[in-house]
């Protein structure tokens, strides 16, 4: 029978993380509670989830006791400061959207009234512009 491979991790657990994580699982007292704290854990480890969303979830779980928290929050360098995304619309860039414009046939669109006139004045000026030939 094949023997199974050993982690391959190199990092371990130090007695204070180990001790620690004993202390969440008397905290929690329930199996199934258990494994979903370890379950964000895991998802944080993967990446697939950031310190912000990782401590809030973790609130849930462990946030009535302040000791357990504030070393939890210590272990995983969670400074407490929310990222602020400035949440600013683009500044107009003079193209018209034609997805927004009614269409008129399958290829054409009716274009709004005041690039109709932009255009019909540029048209207009090139037409009587003094020709250099």
């Amino acid at each position: 029978m094949p023997e199974p491979l050993p982690p391959t991790s190199t990092s371990s657990a130090t007695s204070e993380e180990l001790a620690f994580f004993d202390r969440v699982k008397k905290y929690i007292a329930n199996k199934q509670t258990m494994n979903e704290f370890l379950k964000l854990c895991n998802l944080f480890s993967q990446d697939l989830i950031g310190k912000d969303v990782l401590v809030h979830k973790v609130s849930n779980f462990i946030g009535g006791n302040p000791d357990l928290m504030n070393w939890f929050k210590q272990f995983v360098g969670y400074d407490g400061r929310e990222e602020v995304i400035e949440n600013q619309p683009k500044a107009p860039t003079g193209r018209v959207a034609l997805s927004n414009c009614r269409g008129l046939g399958p290829s054409y669109r009716l274009l709004p009234k005041r690039v109709s006139t932009l255009f019909l004045s540029v048209s207009v000026a090139l037409l009587f512009a003094p020709s250099k030939i």
